[in-house]
């Protein structure tokens, strides 16, 4: 990582500052291209009931990261081996559903008309009951008309996977994390007695403190196995995953997505609508807090809890970005100016090697 070591302290500079200010507790970071990766981390995974410092081997709750980590890349898998194709209705697949005009590329785009949320589903838990309520409720607008960000659009991808393969987490273990030697990537970090690893996200009137389990509200009354969230992470398994996209598909002697597939990635599916979309992924829209310098051919992905991914394919590089910016609370945005500064260095600093 030597001659992209300039790169990765300049990112940290500014995570270190923002956690001196006290606008974060702490983060990790990642710079990455095809061949290697270079990680750092600054600050505190937990402020409240005593303080605990990242290190590399905290674990983040990554949030709606879990969209384009593990259920796009999931389906997309499926879609490959023929189980289905962008342009299949979900209703072929979840029976419970009742529209037939909304397509899995649709969801995946979040253009499917499908509620974007609704406060009453945390009185529900478990599969049947959120799946009836989601299933129950009428289309918001006609599917492919504009893009409004789904959540519940993704909880039903999660179920239709499940219809075919059985648990996502044994799934997404065997066809990504176990071939990526992602070996920290995990649902449920009880269950793998890694909990303590874990930064500490939000204090909840409901919960108390919550860490070590899913924050997110929708995969948490999924038992933490959701389309939508749940999975945890860290820096240095996450730049495989980026390697991987980098690299065609491929990482070392796996292949995950075949060249067709990735090149999918490369083309957006929402021309002419409100926002860009890829499958799962914003590519390159001058609305989100990527910085200034992104490039053509890019996409980019975040999390509520203060994560995100970009992934470059012009630079053949990726910026990863770790935080629990909602610990001890939610009401924190800098997180925004905060992703903005530390990609544009970051490029900038590449591009002047």
């Amino acid at each position: 990582m030597k001659n992209n070591e300039k790169v990765l302290l300049s990112g940290l500079s500014i995570l270190e500052d923002y956690v001196k200010q006290g606008k974060i507790p702490g983060g990790q970071i990642a710079f990455v291209t095809k061949d290697e990766a270079g990680f750092n981390h600054a600050g505190y995974a937990q402020t409240v009931d005593e303080e605990v410092m990242v290190d590399e081997n905290t674990l983040y709750d990554i949030a709606s990261l879990t969209k384009v980590v593990s259920t796009t890349t999931m389906a997309l898998t499926l879609i490959e081996k023929g189980y289905f194709s962008l342009k299949t209705p979900l209703k072929q697949l979840l029976p419970e559903f009742r529209f037939d005009n909304v397509l899995i590329q649709h969801v995946l785009s979040h253009t499917s008309g499908i509620c974007f949320d609704d406060k009453a589903y945390k009185s529900l838990h478990g599969r049947k009951q959120i799946l009836d309520f989601v299933c129950a409720k009428e289309l918001e607008f006609e599917p492919g008309t504009k893009v409004v960000y789904s959540d519940f659009g993704f909880v039903l991808l999660g179920f239709a996977i499940e219809n075919i393969v059985g648990r996502l987490d044994e799934y997404a273990k065997k066809v990504i994390f176990d071939p990526l030697k992602m070996n920290n990537t995990i649902y449920r970090p009880e269950d793998h007695n890694m909990k303590q690893r874990c930064a500490a996200t939000e204090i909840t009137s409901d919960r108390g403190l919550v860490k070590g389990e899913v924050h997110d509200g929708k995969a948490y009354r999924l038992d933490g196995l959701s389309g939508n969230a749940g999975l945890f992470s860290n820096s240095q398994d996450l730049s495989r995953f980026v390697r991987m996209l980098l690299n065609q598909g491929q990482l070392e002697e796996n292949r995950i997505l075949s060249k067709a597939t990735i090149n999918l990635f490369k083309k957006c599916y929402t021309e002419g609508l409100n926002s860009r979309r890829t499958l799962g992924w914003i590519c390159n829209d001058s609305n989100t807090h990527m910085g200034d310098y992104y490039s053509d051919k890019c996409i980019f992905h975040t999390g509520f809890t203060g994560t995100s991914i970009y992934v470059d394919f012009v630079r053949e590089c990726g910026i990863i970005l770790l935080t629990n910016r909602v610990h001890p609370n939610r009401d924190n945005n800098s997180i925004m100016e905060l992703r903005d500064k530390v990609h544009n260095v970051m490029l900038c600093e590449f591009d002047n090697r």
